[in-house]
């Protein structure tokens, strides 16, 4: 219980570091791209600042003629493409790399061949009138590249980074954990101890009353105190022997004698013992589908498992009712359906019917003895077959459950 709590606790903070890695790698990654293209806009708001003046308006078109022979003399290191329009948006002049031949009206990103540039237009007037527009247009290769980079960078780094995390994960789980694993040990082995200190009176007192019952038995009124003694006292040895079931099955040093055992005999067994019972109550007992499969489990845990589920059955459904026991098995699993036609149980009580002392019906369950053990050992023993219980029920029509078992687990 206690590792497998760690293990949890540690999937979980992997899990959300990992959530939240992720979304600050993508703000990042979109900050960092962000901050590129914003210094890649300074940089050609500096260049269009600086080339506007050079800007020839005296002929019909615009040139950079005068400019362009000092261009080839000091090329940029980084060439952007420098086009002239003139007022109709006709191309007139290009200096630099190809780009594209078009006039935006705006700043904007645009693809071309799968490479991103930034387009920078802007007019060129003479007093009010626009002559031409000067647009400039750099490609985003290094910024693309750059971003990149980074992102790989950040993808690499995750790995070590979340594995780091998860091994400091799991330690400062255990050590969160460590309360509260010395709390349930305490509270383990006091129902143990507990179970075992009271069930020493309990058996003197049963013995003792059984011993009165013979001395007085033409004292009526003594017989019947004695009686309810005797009930009482086998209803709390039966409480402290469900108790320590409960403790041993949920013991992280749960040592149970596991073997391969042929668990279609062990159903039948339990039901031939059972037949007579359900005869007694009116109810009727099916077998349906009992596949022979062989099992590695705990014998005794299996059996007292499938004695809860009928014992429940029987309880709850009234005489003339049904009861059917199925038995399933497929490569990996094995399926145990125990289904009745009772009174079945309220939705909102369903989430709760595998919790310690919780009984749908208290005055029922009184009635027929039970103490609200029952359900909590079946799914102790189904999970430490590492297995899964199911419960399906409606209201005045029957409650259906479902065990499913690994044919080998590792206990």
């Amino acid at each position: 219980m206690f590792p497998s709590l760690r293990w949890r606790l540690t999937f979980w903070f992997v899990t959300l570091t990992t959530l939240v890695y992720t979304l600050a790698t993508i703000c990042a990654i979109w900050l960092f791209q962000a901050g590129l293209t914003q210094l890649i806009r300074e940089e050609i708001e500096a260049l269009d600042e600086e080339l506007r003046p050079a800007v020839d308006l005296r002929g019909n078109d615009p040139t950079l003629r005068e400019w362009s022979a000092s261009y080839k003399r000091s090329p940029f290191k980084a060439l952007p493409t420098i086009l002239l329009f003139n007022a109709d948006g006709k191309l007139v002049e290009e200096h630099g790399p190809p780009g594209v031949p078009k006039l935006f009206k705006r700043e904007c990103e645009i693809q071309m061949d799968r490479q991103s540039f930034i387009v920078y237009p802007a007019p060129l007037t003479i007093g009010r009138r626009d002559v031409g527009y000067l647009q400039i247009e750099l490609s985003l290769r290094h910024r693309d590249q750059t971003t990149t980079q980074f992102a790989m960078t950040m993808a690499s780094v995750a790995p070590f980074l979340l594995l780091s995390l998860g091994i400091a994960g799991y330690f400062f789980s255990s050590k969160a954990a460590q309360p509260l694993e010395d709390s349930l040990l305490v509270l383990r082995r006091f129902m143990n101890d507990a179970g075992h200190e009271l069930g020493t009176p309990i058996t003197i007192i049963q013995a003792n009353a059984e011993a009165m019952e013979v001395d007085i038995e033409n004292n009526a009124a003594a017989e019947t105190r004695l009686t309810v003694i005797s009930r009482a006292t086998e209803r709390m040895g039966k409480l402290v022997q469900d108790l320590m079931l409960l403790s041993k099955m949920e013991s992280p040093q749960l040592d149970t004698k596991k073997v391969t055992l042929d668990l279609e005999k062990l159903v039948r067994n339990i039901l031939e013992e059972f037949d007579e019972l359900f005869k007694t109550k009116g109810i009727n007992l099916k077998y349906d589908r009992l596949q022979p499969v062989q099992i590695f489990g705990d014998a005794e845990g299996l059996k007292r498992l499938l004695t809860n589920l009928l014992q429940n059955a029987m309880r709850y459904t009234d005489a003339e009712g049904t009861v059917t026991v199925s038995l399933e098995s497929s490569i990996r699993n094995v399926r145990l359906r125990v289904a009745d036609t009772g009174i079945g149980i309220p939705a909102e009580s369903l989430p709760r019917i595998f919790d310690r002392f919780y009984r749908v019906d208290k005055s029922r369950s009184r009635a027929a003895g039970g103490v609200g053990l029952g359900l909590s050992i079946v799914r102790a023993i189904v999970d430490a077959h590492k297995g899964r219980v199911e419960v399906h029920s409606q209201e005045n029509q029957g409650t259906e459950f479902i065990i499913t078992l690994p044919l080998r687990y590792m206990g």
